[in-house]
């Protein structure tokens, strides 16, 4: 039975202890891509401008503006414009207001946490690896996730015409192609890693977005009610639909404790780093000095990349910290100050009357302003030819 796995699929007996038939049903989505994404990517390769002209007309005024649309053009949009029964929309806007509301700081947790707890899998890291995207560029490509994240949590941002929505199907693309590239290269080992962007990486994505982000916020001394809670893993659930995310793998957003229980599932199970693991985060640790450049004089650069670093080995605990070459200093403590002082300020914003809209608008407009400056006014590429 063992070789129906990848290799990655690590701790596998204590998997199926503790997890029963979801161990072995999880490890089985290794080997699953997106086939409607992969297939409409392969047609765009084939039409060429035309097919694209097509694919554009559909992102902004959906499937039913393109005449006869060729059936992989038909399939992708007609997932994407199929609303899940569980979709509330009223929720997701609760949801997005509720994660605006973590602002910079929120953003300084989805680098130190979410992605850096991401690349402590070498199997996962590898289509980063093979296509050089955080290699060249670093910033940019993180400011582009960045401005992901933000459209996303826009309020109503994953309704169709709006950024979020036609990103988050963007992204579904760039996976295919992608996916695409990493299994015509001879160095891919499909036994070892998986498939290239397989499904459940793209689960473990949608976690570190939401369940980390949510946890880190809390470290810091953000207050986020279960209600809100549930609608920010709802908001990711449904931009996970976007995307191209299983089903299956979907419904265990559908509650924090089905979230918590297939969040420890994939921790299990997952390899640890190796010299690309190492690498992808020495070029991540940087990246916060090269974002404060330009917002203030040079020793905030040095403070904002100290500081983001600490959280990094706070928030990811000392194993991982130790096995990425994470710095171990003082900083590491920085949670606390910045805690002591949220903490006051959040039992404030509960109980005036509008202070809960007021930092959302406030954080949101810093973080969206901010975006603009790291990428310098131009849009973030989300080119999927």
């Amino acid at each position: 039975m063992s070789e129906s796995f990848p290799s990655r699929y690590c701790n596998r007996e204590q998997a199926r202890r503790e997890f029963g038939a979801d161990a072995d049903r999880y490890a089985s989505y290794y080997l699953m891509g997106d086939p409607i994404a992969d297939d409409l990517a392969a047609w765009l390769h084939r039409g060429g401008e035309r097919a694209k002209t097509q694919l554009e007309g559909a992102l902004e005024h959906g499937l039913s503006s393109v005449p006869n649309p060729p059936p992989e053009l038909r399939g992708f949009f007609e997932r994407a414009e199929s609303i899940p029964s569980w979709v509330d929309f009223a929720e997701l806007r609760q949801g997005a207001l509720a994660y605006q509301r973590f602002g910079i700081l929120g953003m300084i947790v989805l680098s130190a946490w979410s992605l850096i707890n991401g690349y402590h899998s070498s199997a996962a890291v590898k289509p980063l690896a093979f296509t050089g995207q955080l290699r060249h560029n670093a910033q940019r490509r993180l400011a582009e996730t960045a401005r992901f994240v933000s459209e996303a949590s826009q309020v109503d941002g994953l309704r169709r015409g709006r950024p979020g929505y036609e990103i988050s199907l963007r992204v579904a693309l760039i996976h295919a192609h992608v996916r695409s590239a990493c299994a015509r290269s001879p160095g891919w080992r499909t036994e070892d890693w998986g498939v290239p962007i397989n499904q459940a990486d793209m689960l473990g994505t949608l976690l570190e977005f939401s369940l980390l982000m949510l946890d880190g916020a809390q470290r810091l001394g953000f207050h986020v009610d279960p209600s809100e809670r549930k609608a920010i893993l709802a908001m990711w659930r449904y931009a996970g639909h976007l995307s191209g995310v299983d089903p299956w793998l979907l419904k265990h957003l559908g509650s924090e404790v089905e979230t918590r229980r297939i969040a420890e599932l994939i921790r299990l199970v997952q390899p640890g780093p190796d010299e690309d693991s190492l690498a992808l985060t020495r070029q991540l640790l940087n990246v916060p000095k090269q974002n404060a450049r330009g917002a203030g004089p040079g020793v905030l650069g040095v403070a904002v990349s100290r500081f983001h670093n600490g959280l990094a080995r706070a928030l990811n605990g000392p194993e991982i910290a130790d096995n990425l070459g994470i710095p171990n200093d003082l900083w590491k403590y920085s949670e606390y100050p910045v805690r002591a002082v949220l903490t006051p300020l959040e039992r404030l914003r509960r109980v005036i009357p509008g202070a809960s809209a007021l930092v959302a608008h406030t954080n949101n407009t810093i973080i969206r302003r901010d975006l603009e400056r790291i990428l310098r006014g131009a849009q973030a590429e989300f080119d999927v030819a």
